[in-house]
């Protein structure tokens, strides 16, 4: 679903591009985004595979994450209420994705992960 909003947004945006100047720090975030979502299908997948790589997958859809919450926390700032509805959405949707990365980088202890 992810994938699919950053899709259309970036379809939305070529279709105003004529109208409305887009900014570059839209341009950056959308393709944040994405990185994102295809990260954590990655991790799954790797997951589900029980591939050692999980780890790396999992803790790189982790950073990627962590640093564009830090980077939209100087946008939130701005002041919209409706964005800190969706801000504290993704905050909780973090936690869980950290307390998951925390039990995939157990796995490889326990032998799970080869």
């Amino acid at each position: 679903m992810l994938l699919y909003q950053a899709w259309l947004n970036w379809r939305l945006q070529r279709a105003l591009a004529g109208l409305v100047a887009i900014p570059v720090a839209e341009h950056v975030g959308d393709g944040v985004i994405v990185l994102a979502g295809v990260l954590v299908m990655l991790s799954g997948a790797t997951l589900a595979a029980l591939s050692g790589w999980a780890v790396a997958a999992f803790m790189a859809g982790w950073t990627v994450q962590a640093l564009y919450l830090l980077w939209t926390d100087q946008a939130s700032r701005m002041g919209e209420p409706e964005a800190f509805t969706c801000r504290r959405r993704s905050i909780h949707a973090f936690a869980g994705y950290t307390a998951a990365t925390g039990l995939v980088l157990c796995l490889p202890m326990t032998g799970v992960l080869g």
